[in-house]
């Protein structure tokens, strides 16, 4: 009787067993530092250069009034042999040269500034005899501009300047057409040389620099990506401003800049938005990258994944799993427990109670503990588990069962495809919200219009805090002038 108690007292290590649970991991979720590069265009309205064209150049370029004026000079003839020489005719020219309106428009890389203008011309008192003969004329001005860009944001403009007759300025004199295109010519020389001096003053004075200014301060700033758990933000620092050239089209000059920045991911408490420092010399980028990058992560927390578990195995054990050597045995789940463990690992631990078919009050109970490194192929949310390793907590002498159960593939695969699951909902969800955080941003007058094309993922990591997706974005930004109104 000794003997079989004491064997039996000594048998309750075989009957129960109890192991420790993988150990917790402590560190923190790392996000890689990413770049962004914002190539976008500057749309600034010429409407203010062609009003101060306006302003710049006169309506009534000039004045004619020369009484007594050599209107048709002598001529010699010889009639019969004779030599005869006409009398100088002459009369009182009088007359004005306008301006029309100003165009501007944009076609290419050329500012295009048209002017149009009219003569009105009169001959008075002619020779005494005809008291006036009229003459209207038009003219046309075009000038092209070309602009560069200096290293202190300055611009300049190269113009090139032509002008033609429409209509010339003429009259019919005694039968005889007299024009006065010469004299308008050199005139005319001195309207197009003030108008190249105005447009390129007006070109100096676009003053680039002071529409960059906001763009680059505002770049220092903090974006919510997702509110709560877990908070998660998105830190930019630009780090330098490159100009890749310009094009112009009807009323509009759209310059063409790209924005590198830092990107960094923080999990957590919000972050201090990165001191802005002064907008950095103008730097050519006619060849480099363009669009939008972004390093952001889909974060799983544990917390968050345990019910998602948990929910997948009740629905699993509605029907009998199939164990090899044991035949069919059937199964319910009592609680999940998730954690990250050493070595980038995750520790799934899961209580339940496994049965033959219709032998409820034989089961056996206890928790199954999985360690394995979550895996999966690039750009997928598939999630597989790879070196997973089991230890059984149970209070039978029936843990093989629940082992044998947890290390069918169709028990790991209904944990995997909730896992799975939970990605996807989470990945098009964090989508959705970086969409919403970086896709209409409001910079004073300006607005920020991004578009995500395209996005990869890169390979599942198990941290101590949660299960981290490593996701790169690419899309388009553009930067709109789009001044406040008043009531705003």
């Amino acid at each position: 009787m000794a003997l079989a108690v004491t064997f039996l007292l000594a048998g309750c290590s075989l009957f129960e067993t109890e192991v420790e649970p993988p150990p917790r991991a402590t560190d923190p979720i790392e996000v890689p530092d990413g770049s962004s590069t914002v190539t976008a265009n500057i749309n600034i309205d010429l409407t203010d250069l062609r009003r101060a064209l306006e302003r710049e150049v006169p309506r009534r370029l000039w004045s004619l009034n020369q009484p007594g004026a050599e209107c048709i000079a002598s001529q010699r003839t010889e009639v019969i042999g004779i030599a005869l020489k006409s009398p100088t005719i002459k009369c009182d020219l009088t007359g004005q040269v306008t301006r029309g309106s100003l165009t501007l428009s944009g076609e290419g890389r050329d500012l295009v500034v048209t002017m149009p203008i009219r003569a009105t011309l009169a001959a008075k008192d002619i020779a005494g005899i005809i008291e006036q003969e009229t003459a209207n004329a038009r003219a046309r001005v075009s000038a092209r501009v070309r602009l560069s860009v200096d290293d202190d944001w300055s611009t300049r403009g190269r113009v090139r300047i032509r002008y033609h007759w429409t209509e010339p300025p003429a009259v019919e004199l005694l039968g005889q057409k007299l024009t006065f295109a010469s004299e308008a010519d050199g005139r005319l020389a001195r309207v197009v040389r003030n108008l190249e001096q105005s447009l390129q003053a007006e070109i100096a004075r676009l003053d680039l620099r002071s529409q960059l200014e906001p763009v680059w301060e505002s770049g220092f700033t903090v974006l919510s990506l997702n509110r709560k758990n877990p908070p998660v933000w998105l830190r930019l620092t630009p780090s330098a401003l490159r100009y890749k050239g310009y094009s112009a089209s009807h009323d509009t000059l759209a310059v063409k800049m790209r924005l590198d920045a830092t990107t960094q991911v923080f999990v957590g408490d919000r972050p201090e938005p990165s001191p802005a420092t002064p907008l950095p010399t103008m730097s050519d980028d006619a060849d480099g990258a363009e669009g939008v990058m972004l390093a952001l992560p889909v974060i799983a927390q544990y917390s968050e994944i345990e019910p998602v578990v948990r929910r997948a195995l009740e629905k699993r054990a509605e029907r009998a799993i199939a164990l090899p050597a044991l035949g069919d045995r059937m199964f319910a789940p009592r609680s999940v427990t998730a954690y990250g463990t050493t070595g980038n690992r995750i520790a799934l631990g899961v209580e339940f109670e496994a049965w033959k078919p219709g032998k409820r009050d034989d089961a056996a109970s206890g928790t199954v503990w999985l360690t394995a490194r979550p895996s999966n192929a690039s750009n997928s949310r598939k999630v597989a588990f790879l070196e997973p390793d089991y230890l059984a907590e149970t209070s039978r002498f029936s843990s093989n069962v629940l082992l044998e159960i947890a290390k069918t593939r169709d028990f790991s695969a209904t944990i995997e495809d909730a896992l799975t699951q939970n990605f996807e909902s989470d990945y098009r969800e964090l989508l959705q919200k970086v969409d919403r955080a970086i896709e209409r941003q409001r910079i004073g007058d300006f607005e920020v219009v991004t578009q995500l094309d395209k996005v990869s993922t890169g390979s599942l990591k198990a941290y101590g805090e949660a299960l981290v997706l490593p996701v790169s974005a690419q899309g388009t930004a553009q930067i709109r002038y789009a001044p406040r109104s008043d009531a705003d």
